[in-house]
């Protein structure tokens, strides 16, 4: 055969003394030194040493290959809970070194407001995303001032694709013009978006990009799907979900959780929700002015309710919590100056559901469409109004008590209770509508029980609570 049809034979290996060695030897020094890790066999004084050159993001890279690195870098690199950084004209220069906005350190908390977005420069929105990516950051705010809108599409959404994030909140963001491909989050699980302009293209994108998002909360949002006015939002992650003052950008949500443990949504023309945990819900109902606190309390039975001054609260908790559970929520104007309803129901009960059933029907002037399907069951309505003479449901089998809170102005609430006649009043048509609901039996031994059924609240400040 001839030389060049021969194939390259390789050297033998040769030990340091010259002697050669055999492949069986050459797998044996190869098992040995995967065995043998030269770097974390350092003594720590000098490990420390070797890792004092390395960045913040190659040191977390690194902890992420070896348990060993994992719990030494918290002794090697700083945490920062929290951080905040403000953007303004003289904040920052196109040239300023990365090290100058961040601490040389892992954030656990950072929060970052924009107060002249018109005069930020897209480079130095880049620098701030590629700084809060090499710190590590975790909990994520940005905000814009009311001088702008901050756009954060297109090619301009770096903040929602930083891999370390486990919350994001957006507050004053315009979310208009979908990016080109999805955002790569990992490790998100909470997701805030308020007082933003919103399409709903790009709430898609975001629910795809994010696919372990478990609280999701769309607060004051405006511009969701204008054509259509629906908003859909089906995930079987999410466990939180928050809809609110979407009004009147949405006329339409269709809501579907397996994994949900707690839903706040407005109460709109077309509600339609599948949350198979639920166990109980509550009723939320604002009027301002306020009127007189008995007035208020017939009127909830009686009259329909204008466009957007109900939600409905979801829980998969056995014990609701009422006004506590919504109070971060609560529009300020109506913390001053309105009158606030709550009602807990149990979705277990047939008693409840119906009242519950009724009251939804008479929100946005009786023309409001529901299918609630909770617990295993179904709430189902149409959009025929009922007759006055039938909004509660009479003579049922079973009495469950219905839990009322009523919060009003503090001003309001002081010259109510001082009034023995307007109290009396109140009490009366509490004990009306306990008649109405109940057969006489029910009704005497409700009376006869020790239960207190009006009471001043002890947990909510300008609250009365009453059962019925």
């Amino acid at each position: 055969m001839a030389d060049h049809d021969k194939s390259p034979r390789e050297p033998p290996a040769v030990h340091r003394h010259g002697n050669p060695i055999g492949r069986r030897d050459v797998q044996q020094q190869q098992q040995d030194g995967a065995a043998e890790d030269l770097l974390t066999s350092l003594h720590d004084n000098l490990l420390s040493s070797v890792l004092s050159f390395l960045s913040i993001k190659q040191c977390v890279a690194l902890s992420a290959l070896c348990s060993d690195f994992r719990r030494r870098i918290p002794s090697l690199i700083p945490r920062v809970d929290a951080f905040r950084c403000y953007v303004g004209i003289l904040s920052f220069d196109d040239a300023l070194p990365l090290n100058r906005i961040f601490p040389s350190a892992l954030l656990r908390q950072c929060r970052i407001v924009f107060h002249y977005v018109a005069d930020s420069p897209k480079r130095l929105r880049h620098m701030l995303v590629d700084g809060l990516a090499e710190t590590g950051v975790q909990d994520l705010i940005v905000e814009s001032s009311y001088c702008g809108w901050l756009n954060l599409g297109g090619r301009d959404s770096g903040f929602l694709s930083i891999r370390s994030l486990r919350s994001l909140c957006l507050r004053r963001i315009r979310l208009w013009r979908r990016p080109s491909s999805s955002f790569s989050c990992p490790l998100l699980t909470s997701l805030r978006i308020e007082n933003c302009l919103l399409r709903d293209s790009f709430l898609r994108l975001l629910l795809a990009s994010y696919p372990f998002l478990e609280t999701l909360q769309l607060i004051f949002c405006y511009g969701i799907n204008r054509s259509i006015d629906k908003l859909t939002i089906h995930s079987a992650s999410l466990k939180h979900l928050v809809l609110i003052y979407l009004i009147p950008s949405v006329r339409a949500i269709d809501v579907r959780g397996p994994k949900l443990e707690s839903l706040l949504v407005d109460v709109v023309n077309d509600l339609r929700i599948e949350a198979p945990k639920a166990q109980t819900a509550s009723f939320h109902l604002a009027f301002l002015p306020p009127k007189d606190p008995s007035v208020a309390l017939m009127n909830l039975f009686r009259t329909p309710f204008p466009r957007g001054l109900a939600c409905l609260v979801l829980n998969s908790s056995r014990a609701p919590n009422g006004l506590a559970g919504i109070n971060e929520f609560i529009s300020p104007e109506y913390k001053e100056e309105g009158m606030i309803f709550n009602l807990d129901f149990n979705l277990k009960d047939e008693s409840s559901t119906t009242i519950l059933n009724e009251l939804l029907k008479k929100c946005n002037d009786c023309n409001t469409k529901i299918d609630i399907r909770a617990d295993s069951t179904g709430t189902e309505s149409s959009t025929e109004t009922a007759r006055e003479d039938q909004h509660l449901l009479h003579d049922s089998t079973g009495l469950e008590l219905i839990n009322l809170q009523m919060m009003m102005p503090e001003s309001r609430f002081e010259r109510f209770l001082s009034n023995r006649k307007k109290m009396k009043k109140f009490k009366h048509t509490g004990l009306e509508i306990l008649r109405r609901r109940t057969s006489r039996e029910q009704f005497m031994d409700t009376l006869a029980s020790e239960e207190f059924l009006f009471q001043v609240s002890s947990s909510i400040a300008n609250c009365i609570e009453m059962k019925f």
